[in-house]
């Protein structure tokens, strides 16, 4: 019975490993993009968004004072025409200054919960970056050691004893092709 493998080429398995390579460097770039998001993100919360909505109820409230105070002189004046005008502007500017307040809160609520949300999905990127920085290379390393063995194994002939040069088989293949078709002259060699 024989027992030996025909293996022509090792091709695909360099190819496979070579692609192998580059998705282990895309997927540490892309794990490296979710953790700069991460940071990203928590900054944008606590440092942006919180100057923004402290400026903006900062904004507000006194606009709202200045109405108020626009109001109570218009009434004490007794200027009624103006006054419904400036009512409606307190008005307008009391439900801003809740909206900015609620948003303020929710924002807090962000800040504080923030780490203990993303925490937990950080966790699993870490069972990630561990499959692509350790797992990823040995088997990289693994098939690079099976494309080596192959290869010898392609050069060793049927009896244990090397095999055909590659070079050799292919210009003996040629020149009994061109043989066969007449084209080599006797005694003559090309």
């Amino acid at each position: 019975m024989d027992r030996q493998a025909k293996v022509t080429s090792v091709d695909a398995l360099t190819a496979f490993r070579t692609s192998l390579v580059l998705y282990t460097g895309s997927v540490g770039n892309a794990l490296n993009g979710v953790r700069d998001e991460v940071r990203r993100m928590r900054t944008w919360l606590q440092v942006d968004q919180k100057a923004y909505w402290s400026g903006r109820l900062k904004r507000l409230r006194k606009q709202l004072e200045q109405a108020e105070a626009e109001l109570f002189t218009s009434r004490l004046s007794a200027m009624t025409s103006h006054s419904a005008a400036r009512q409606m502007a307190v008005t307008r500017l009391r439900r801003m200054v809740r909206e900015s307040e609620n948003r303020a809160r929710e924002l807090q609520k962000w800040i504080r919960n923030y780490d203990t949300l993303v925490e937990p999905l950080l966790k699993k990127l870490d069972g990630i970056q561990h499959f692509a920085t350790h797992d990823l290379p040995k088997a990289a390393s693994s098939l690079a050691q099976a494309e080596r063995t192959l290869d010898d194994y392609t050069r060793v002939g049927p009896e244990g004893g090397p095999g055909p040069d590659p070079v050799t088989q292919g210009r003996v293949a040629v020149e009994e092709e061109a043989d066969g078709e007449g084209l080599l002259e006797k005694g003559g060699n090309q």
